[in-house]
């Protein structure tokens, strides 16, 4: 278990590390992109829901945003707009526009329970892997996704680049 005063100090915590790329894709050919790309098995997965896969053999996470729109994260060295181009379907596709902060699960989940809130039907007790949260941090509304990174449980905590500074005050004081 890590100690929260060691969070920042040990950089457990970091902010838009430059290894862990996310990129949006939608529109009318969104899920057979995604089935194309990584698995038929992502057209069973439910908005907010996510799982682990691979591209060009570099590891990543598909996360579902609602029918047709996706969000992945890989490494950066990952052409992720270049494989979705190359299917010359009705698509697009860009670098995600969010702020992320990104943490080991076990820290960031304690954390996140301590100052965020959420609305029925989401909940984070529990907040199991492989699933995101539409939660608020101090007003703002931000997107926590649990997910597998690089074979380790980790926390990606998502807000407009605005409201980061915000949710970043948040995070420290809480340590």
């Amino acid at each position: 278990m890590v100690s929260v005063s060691s969070v920042f100090s040990d950089n457990l915590l970091r902010m838009n590390p430059p290894d862990y790329q996310l990129w949006d894709f939608a529109g009318v050919d969104g899920l057979q992109v995604a089935i194309s790309l990584f698995s038929p098995a992502v057209s069973y997965l439910a908005p907010f829901q996510s799982f682990s896969a691979a591209l060009g053999h570099q590891p990543c996470s598909v996360l579902r945003l609602c029918e047709n729109n996706f969000r992945v994260a890989a490494p950066e060295d990952v052409d992720f707009a270049r494989a979705i181009t190359q299917l010359e379907l009705k698509i697009w596709v860009k670098p995600s526009p969010t702020a992320n902060l990104v943490m080991p699960a076990a820290l960031g989940l304690s954390r996140l329970a301590q100052i965020a809130t959420t609305k029925p039907l989401f909940t984070l007790n529990p907040f199991p892997l492989n699933r995101a949260v539409p939660v608020r941090i101090d007003g703002a509304a931000i997107l926590a996704w649990h997910h597998l990174w690089q074979g380790q449980p980790t926390l990606l905590i998502q807000a407009a680049a605005t409201d980061f500074q915000a949710i970043q005050r948040m995070f420290n004081e809480v340590c």
